[in-house]
């Protein structure tokens, strides 16, 4: 019974992790669609009914979308607590970090909520994406402790490698903050009313910028020292993330490049996360 248990544990940390980078990707489409207050108010919809009405029209259909399918990833990651707590050959930080992983989606919830309660503030955004974020980042952890519960966490002998893999988290928070700062600053606020931050957007997107060459160039480092698949992703991604922004940049920020700018966002996140872990995880 054992080998099932665990390949169920690890099929549901996979699904998790593959429907939080999904819920990003809607809700970057919320946003794009001007839908941001397609259902007004929450957790209803509107005052007089849960549901998206014929009168709230498409963004409505759009926000409610959106609101859906995080009930769908929150069941999901209940499953997959469920499922790690029935492993009892669990690695022994699997579960707290699946319970993390619930109380993260319950909270984004919240999150959500509050944004729209607020009128689309962009600080709430702001966090609401980068939330987003850390259960990437947490999930992947998982995937690899149900995946590899025999691998032993070991530094590696490389000081310079240590050091640059200390930094790649660093790096990363510095791009994702800037990238939200950005996008605060910017037009597809999710309403034509929503407040922005008020930024130059060319002024942050240049230290925006910086912080991506420093991310690409730890990777790089990186992937020259270990020469595995994982540092090769996240080198990868990290470029195709690079010149997607540079030309959404230059075409003036058609919705199509930004929503797949930010999905990638999320890959960046995961494959940089991965990196490390196989990095320290051997």
């Amino acid at each position: 019974m054992r080998l099932p248990v665990r390949r169920s544990a690890y099929a549901a940390a996979v699904a998790a992790l593959v429907a939080n980078v999904l819920i990003v990707l809607t809700g970057a489409l919320v946003r794009l669609t001007g839908s941001g207050l397609g259902c007004p108010t929450w957790p209803s919809c509107t005052d007089d009914s849960f549901v998206t009405t014929p009168e709230m029209g498409v963004h409505g259909v759009v926000e409610f979308g959106n609101r859906v399918l995080g009930i769908v990833v929150g069941l999901i990651t209940l499953a997959l607590v469920v499922a790690v707590a029935r492993h009892r050959d669990r690695p022994p930080k699997a579960l707290p970090l699946a319970v993390g992983v619930l109380v993260g989606v319950g909270l984004q919830g919240l999150i959500g909520g509050l944004s729209v309660r607020r009128a689309l503030a962009p600080e709430i955004v702001a966090v609401h994406f980068l939330v987003s974020t850390v259960l990437v980042a947490a999930l992947v952890v998982l995937v690899d402790l149900l995946g590899r519960p025999d691998a032993v966490l070991r530094a590696p002998a490389d000081l310079r490698l240590r050091i640059g893999l200390a930094a790649m988290p660093v790096a990363l928070a510095g791009v994702l903050v800037l990238g939200t700062l950005v996008t605060g600053s910017g037009p597809h606020a999710g309403d034509e009313d929503a407040r922005r931050f008020g930024f130059d957007p060319a002024e942050v997107a240049a230290f925006h910028v910086l912080f991506v060459v420093v991310l690409l160039g730890l990777q790089v480092g990186a992937a020259i020292v270990l020469r595995t698949p994982a540092a090769f992703a996240a080198v990868a991604l990290s470029i195709t993330q690079g010149v997607i922004g540079s030309v959404q940049e230059a075409l003036a920020l058609p919705v199509p490049l930004v929503a797949a700018h930010v999905v990638t966002a999320a890959l960046v996140v995961a494959a940089t996360t991965h990196l490390t872990v196989r990095a320290f995880r051997v």
